[in-house]
């Protein structure tokens, strides 16, 4: 098992918590999703560098000790992390989870990037206002019940809500301990839903980016493959991967199968 190292850094715009697994390696930034963290992709972080890379993963805003005061918005915020730390580190590859998918994207215009690898980012702006028209109003229906249970202080309701959208592990069946932390998050992730949901994608935005590797599971939200789908008609140079029996938390719950898409699409990092 490779050891975590972590370090809380104070940069120019905020302050960001840094954890870091490998001695050696091409330098890899993996970005969280919604009510996640760093902490939760050890498994695959190990994997990944076993595999040779050195693998950083930031808390994004909000998260840990990671708060970027003045920013537009979350998502502004997770973008200034996740560019911040391609630069510092020299990290040519990004690989963002689900909203850190979408801020990989929106961050590749600033440095410069070999490739991202997304596993369904969270990108609205990709789907087709008609045809995808039931899932964008699903999805602003789960926004609206998160936002009215979280104002009348039922925070347990409003990520239970999001986590039978998003994950394919009912409520009831997470651990204690995981549904307590999760449910301490609930204000986060009503942020962070709201400011995902938002965001509109600049055509340069989609021009600028590398090539590009997508990849989803066969049990996620139709919505996450749907995003997949719209994403390579926008961008120049993209490839998908489609990975079986897998869901959409799979980075954290099956890191393994994640691990081995992304050494593929990667190489090793020696």
């Amino acid at each position: 098992m490779t050891a975590r190292q972590s370090e809380i850094v104070q940069t120019g715009f905020g302050q960001v918590e840094v954890h870091r697994w490998g001695p050696g390696g091409r330098p890899l930034v993996l970005l969280h999703a919604a009510a996640t963290g760093p902490k939760a992709y050890a498994p695959l972080a190990e994997r990944l560098a076993a595999a040779g890379w050195q693998c950083l993963a930031p808390a994004l805003h909000g998260y840990g000790n990671s708060q970027v005061p003045g920013a537009a918005s979350a998502v502004d915020a997770h973008v200034a992390i996740a560019a911040w730390l391609a630069e510092v580190s020299g990290a040519r590859t990004l690989v963002g989870h689900s909203m850190g998918g979408l801020a990989a994207l929106l961050a590749a215009p600033s440095v410069g990037l070999d490739r991202l690898v997304l596993f369904e980012p969270i990108l609205f702006d990709a789907l087709d206002a008609e045809a995808d028209a039931g899932l964008i109003a699903a999805e602003a229906e789960m926004a609206a019940a998160m936002r009215r249970h979280l104002a009348e202080g039922r925070d347990e309701d409003a990520i239970r809500v999001f986590v039978e959208v998003w994950n394919d592990t009912a409520w009831g069946d997470l651990p204690a301990p995981a549904r307590a932390r999760l449910t301490a998050q609930a204000a986060g992730v009503v942020a962070d839903t709201r400011a995902t949901g938002s965001v509109k994608i600049a055509p340069e935005v989609w021009q600028a980016a590398p090539p590009t590797t997508l990849i989803h599971g066969d049990r996620s939200p139709e919505i996450a493959r749907r995003m997949v789908a719209g994403a390579v008609r926008h961008l120049a140079q993209a490839e998908v991967v489609s990975l079986t029996g897998i869901g959409h938390m799979a980075p954290l719950m099956q890191p393994e199968t994640v691990a081995q898409a992304l050494v593929q699409a990667l190489g090793s990092g020696d």
